[in-house]
């Protein structure tokens, strides 16, 4: 079975690993940091590739051991010659277990817990370009000081005077949209193309992008995959958010290119922002940048290396009297077997600094979903919002990379009191090809504000005998 589809691009991409990776080692005297660094990340990829073996992923699915077949992709890439032997002569990579006899189980695909998508095909988890993410971020792992520093002044050009606030916005969501355009088997368009063609349909005033572009966020795919696919008219009026993918090139792509290009000024070159429409206060945190969790996997706002004072950002907007409207790239609530749970200790750091009461609303991506949660969900406890009102929590991921019917949400949507009003499980329409049967529509949000109110929508956007078709979903409004 041919696992490998390695085009021209990642070839060049894993031959920048290869070379950054080997001028460092060379340059740099004292290893031991980066070497204590990566024996923990290891680890994390043994433990992965058991959670494969003894075959736990299939009862009990785990987004945070997704790399299940990461030591194997590594080693083969090694053995090809396509990634450097120092992975394997001086960082002291793990051999695998793993045979491809093994991975043919997968060869007609397969559906995980949350969706996420097991198929030999583009931006599905068996896709080899994923594992130059795993490049980038052992780069950065053994070189940390490559990692570009963290930007702190988000206010000056991303703060609005009080005489310019709108007492009305719509405003687009889309999360981990940043593939650009690829060859989508029979479809004219791939998702992330059909995604921004539903979105301009709406007319937004705002777009706000949850985070990742791919595979690593290196300044290439930053501007082929992401700025170059921005509707030029969005100048000033589109937010983008940093991501586990744009860490693995150590934010340089992001903060480098994307965050000093013309058309984000207004975010001063800054991961976390906030800007205000009528009685809402939209508030962005960056919640990978410290994130200590192997490949930035769970998220966090601040440690004790830093990030506090994205929480004082958030306390002073809370302060401010308006309703919150948050928005980070992880996930605050987890898909999990047994039901929402929250994503400590992200959870709990978000509600300190808004105690005692909870965000208005919260939309995340990291999740490759479209999920409405239930506002009476029992994680929320005795915390409401300031107005007495349980929050509204919103996933908002699955604007371009491929997924399936996630069977953990299945069971949620239904019953007198469903914890989940809405999740993405539409089938895509024919014609499939053998890659795309299992998977469901991509789509994207659209949040409308007026005054103290608010109201969601959720659509899905497919080609369908040809055409494009937009359809509405999900609504908060009345019907």
């Amino acid at each position: 079975m041919e696992l490998f589809n390695i085009d021209s691009n990642i070839k060049d991409l894993l031959n920048d690993v290869n070379e950054k990776l080997e001028s460092g080692l060379n340059k740099e005297a004292d290893l031991s940091t980066g070497k204590r660094n990566i024996e923990g990340f290891w680890q994390y990829l043994v433990t992965c590739e058991s959670y494969f073996l003894n075959g736990d992923y299939k009862e009990n699915y785990h987004h945070d051991y997704e790399n299940m077949t990461a030591l194997y992709f590594l080693n083969e890439l090694i053995d090809k010659n396509l990634l450097t032997r120092a992975l394997r002569d001086v960082l002291g990579i793990p051999p695998s277990k793993i045979t491809t006899e093994m991975l043919e189980e997968w060869s007609d695909g397969w559906v995980a817990g949350d969706g996420t998508l097991y198929v030999i095909s583009k931006y599905c988890q068996l896709d080899v370009g994923w594992f130059l993410s795993l490049g980038y971020y052992i780069l950065y792992k053994v070189l940390p000081f490559l990692i570009h520093p963290f930007g702190t002044n988000p206010e000056g050009k991303t703060k609005v005077s009080n005489n310019s606030i709108p007492p009305s916005a719509k405003i687009a969501i889309i999360g981990d949209w940043g593939t650009g355009i690829w060859s989508d088997g029979e479809t004219p368009k791939c998702p992330s193309q059909l995604v921004m063609e539903g979105v301009i349909s709406e007319d937004p005033d705002y777009i706000i992008h949850l985070g990742d572009v791919y595979y690593a966020g290196t300044k290439g795919e930053e501007t082929s995959n992401f700025l170059e696919r921005i509707p030029l008219k969005y100048k000033g009026k589109f937010y983008t958010m940093n991501s586990n993918h744009e860490m693995y090139d150590g934010a340089n792509g992001l903060m480098k290119n994307t965050l000093k290009d013309a058309r984000f000024t207004h975010q001063n070159q800054t991961t976390y922002f906030s800007f205000e429409i009528g009685e809402w206060i939209i508030v962005g945190l960056d919640s990978a940048y410290y994130d200590e969790s192997p490949l930035y996997m769970d998220g966090i706002i601040a440690t004790k290396h830093g990030g506090q004072e994205q929480l004082e950002f958030l306390t002073k907007a809370y302060n401010s009297g308006k309703k919150v409207f948050l928005c980070t790239h992880h996930n605050g609530i987890e898909v999990d077997k047994n039901g929402p749970k929250p994503n400590n200790p992200m959870w709990d750091q978000i509600l300190g600094a808004t105690a005692p009461h909870i965000p208005d609303v919260w939309y995340w991506g990291h999740v490759h979903n479209g999920i409405v949660y239930n506002d009476n969900l029992s994680i929320y406890g005795e915390k409401k919002t300031r107005d007495g009102n349980g929050p509204l929590m919103r996933c908002c991921g699955h604007a371009s990379i491929p997924f399936g019917n996630a069977p953990y949400l299945q069971d949620l949507i239904n019953g007198p009191n469903p914890e989940v009003l809405y999740y993405s499980h539409t089938k895509m329409p024919p014609p499939l090809d053998k890659q795309q049967q299992l998977r469901v529509k991509n789509g994207f949000a659209i949040v409308e504000l007026s005054g103290d109110q608010i109201t969601e929508t959720f659509y899905e956007v497919a080609i369908k005998d040809g055409k494009f078709e937009k359809t509405q979903c999900w609504s908060s409004a009345p019907a």
